[in-house]
């Protein structure tokens, strides 16, 4: 959303809570990251994810923190269902299957819960992390070279700009 249509020190409805709250704890239950829910009740809300995320941490997390401790569980237990043992035939197996249809956000990028309570990380979780990485890399790579190109625009006009300034002072003086 374009920043000047962004809602700017207006208070947050009851309504906006309770779609934050529904928005935070329904990526939680799904594996995914509270960030992400940010960014998508900062759609909904037209707001910045960083005024979601800042109402989320600063109020409304406390209210909830019952209910964001059964998210995770829930979102653990799916976790644990979806494993199988490690053998090599399942490594095999798994990453054959990973490879098709991974998931691009790694459930360890949670800002409360950076670190999983089993104590480790799988594979799944690594190769997650780098797609995602692989994906933001290259948009900021696509936004560089749209910029130094706007930026090589841009000089090109105001030489052109200051070129045709010259010559009509030129003319004005003669």
């Amino acid at each position: 959303m374009p920043k000047a249509a962004q809602q700017k020190n207006k208070s947050w409805s009851e309504a906006e809570d309770i779609l934050l709250k529904d928005c935070v704890l329904e990526n939680v239950r799904n594996g995914r990251t509270q960030l992400e829910a940010f960014e998508e009740a900062a759609e909904q809300t037209g707001r910045s994810a960083g005024s979601v995320g800042f109402r989320w941490n600063s109020a409304l997390r406390q209210q909830y923190t019952e209910e964001l401790k059964k998210a995770k569980e829930e979102a653990k237990n799916k976790n644990t269902k979806a494993k199988t043992k490690t053998t090599p035939s399942s490594v095999q197996a798994s990453t054959k299957k990973n490879k098709a249809t991974t998931a691009l956000t790694p459930s360890l990028t949670t800002i409360d819960d950076p670190f999983k309570e089993d104590g480790g990380i799988t594979y799944d979780d690594v190769i997650s992390f780098l797609k995602s990485k692989k994906k933001t890399d290259d948009k900021y790579n696509k936004l560089r070279d749209e910029h130094t190109a706007l930026q090589d625009e841009y000089k090109s006009l105001k030489e052109s700009f200051d070129e045709v300034r010259r010559l009509v002072s030129k003319l004005n003086n003669t």
